[in-house]
């Protein structure tokens, strides 16, 4: 599980950032009774004005997570190393970027990041924790392999793999590209546990085809097909069939298809055309209820309201997540869905009864009823973050744990009274003013 993302100099981040999901009345390297569900929170909502950052923060995650996945591999072309320092100010753009997770594997806590700019990776560092105090496992302190330390508690072929280190891939990525056997295991966590629902047409469209192919699994699909009928859409059930392509799109596919092999450098790993045509031809078609008694029709999801195919693109993955014990971050929660539908995903993550391995939700959100006054959310103090923006224009991220609360406080109603900060600033005379002189 996560316990901590440190981020520095990315986007609208400029000082360092940190979001925390250790309960504020836990202290210690690691908790007495081995408990780390119980040290930790299942939720966190980061909640802010327009532009103040919320989504920066998950980028920044997702950011991270893709240089682990791709600098050793698909980035090998690259001759920089992709870089989004905050530019509202001279000196950063001259600065590293930091990036930085504190997480939890097999009972065991690590701690890994980098720093990085576009000439490269600057520091890395993996520490465990087995008894409490903190192992060095290696450390990197400039861009080439003849810059790491290991430590003996890393065993495998450390010196060989650092050899064929590049300034701009990661030594994690390169080690696990090279079967490394205990940071393999490591990094596998990383770019598989912490799953992401970005609020584009794209991906949404992304998670519902990857949703069709685990709902074969026939447990998954009826768990799928009761969210649906829980979320009260006139949907009685669910057909996945496959259906045949048009002779002329699968010619147009293969035309693209050789053109894009005949392409010096392909950016990524290219699919071969019959797991293209594959995928193409699997589709989902949901049950209704006719007028008459016994009565159903079938309609195609491109038929379906944009709410059903957004609770099915998040209903499957959060189902996907608690089994595993994963990490799932939503920007925006609330597009397309009804407050009690979002409220109804968060509480899924906060039940013990329905998630027992301790996955974890973090979200972004303006949806101010999720702040406990929905039922079923009841989120703690500790599962509440607020951004803004500095006069600099420089993202501030902090905890609602930062302020004195009582249990009995009303925090949607004290944070729109602006009792939290993180709100937008309006002023219905200047909105006024500008509206009238555009009319004049």
């Amino acid at each position: 599980m996560l316990l901590r993302f440190r981020v520095a100099n990315h986007r609208s981040i400029r000082d360092t950032a940190e979001l925390s999901l250790v309960s504020s009345g836990f202290s210690g390297a690691k908790p007495a009774d081995h408990d780390w569900i119980a040290a930790t929170t299942r939720v966190a909502g980061i909640f802010g004005a327009n532009a103040s950052g919320k989504s920066a923060l998950l980028e920044a995650l997702g950011f991270m997570i893709n240089a682990i996945t791709h600098s050793a591999t698909t980035w090998g072309s690259k001759s920089s190393f992709p870089y989004h320092p905050f530019t509202l100010d001279a000196d950063s753009r001259t600065h590293t970027s930091l990036y930085e997770i504190d997480f939890v594997l097999d009972g065991v806590r690590f701690t890994y990041g980098f720093e990085s700019s576009a000439t490269g990776i600057h520091a890395e560092w993996l520490y465990s924790y087995p008894t409490g105090r903190k192992r060095v496992l290696f450390e990197r302190t400039g861009l080439s392999g003849g810059d790491m330390e290991f430590r003996r508690s890393l065993l495998g072929e450390n010196m060989r793999i650092a050899r064929l280190l590049r300034p701009t891939a990661l030594y994690l990525s390169t080690a696990a590209n090279s079967n490394h056997k205990a940071l393999g295991a490591i990094h596998q966590w990383i770019t598989h546990h912490i799953r992401f629902a970005h609020y584009t047409e794209v991906d949404r469209r992304a998670r519902i085809m990857w949703a069709r192919n685990v709902m074969e699994n026939e447990t998954i699909l009826s768990q799928a097909i009761g969210l649906l009928r829980f979320a009260d859409l006139g949907i009685t059930g669910m057909v996945l069939d496959e259906v045949d392509l048009d002779d002329d799109i699968v010619r147009m596919l293969k035309d693209v298809f050789e053109r894009t092999l005949d392409s010096d450098s392909p950016s990524r790993p290219t699919p071969s055309l019959e797991n293209i045509l594959s995928e193409l031809k699997k589709k989902i078609r949901f049950m209704h209820s006719g007028a008459s008694p016994g009565e159903s029709y079938l309609l195609s999801l491109n038929e379906e309201s944009s709410g059903t195919v957004a609770w099915l693109a998040l209903g499957v993955p959060a189902l996907m997540a608690l089994r595993h014990g994963d990490v799932m971050a939503i920007d925006e929660l609330d597009a397309s869905l009804h407050p009690r539908l979002a409220a109804a995903l968060v509480g899924m993550f906060k039940d013990p009864e329905l998630n027992p391995t301790g996955a974890q939700l973090i979200f972004t959100s303006h949806e101010t009823s999720l702040l406990g006054q929905m039922p079923g959310t009841d989120l703690s103090k500790d599962e509440i973050w607020f951004t803004e923006k500095s006069a600099e224009g420089a993202t501030e991220l902090f905890s609602l744990a930062e302020f004195p609360v009582r249990p009995t406080d009303n925090f949607e109603r004290r944070y729109l009274q602006g009792r939290y900060g993180a709100v937008p600033m309006i002023s219905p005379e200047e909105l006024r003013t500008v509206v009238l002189g555009e009319m004049q």
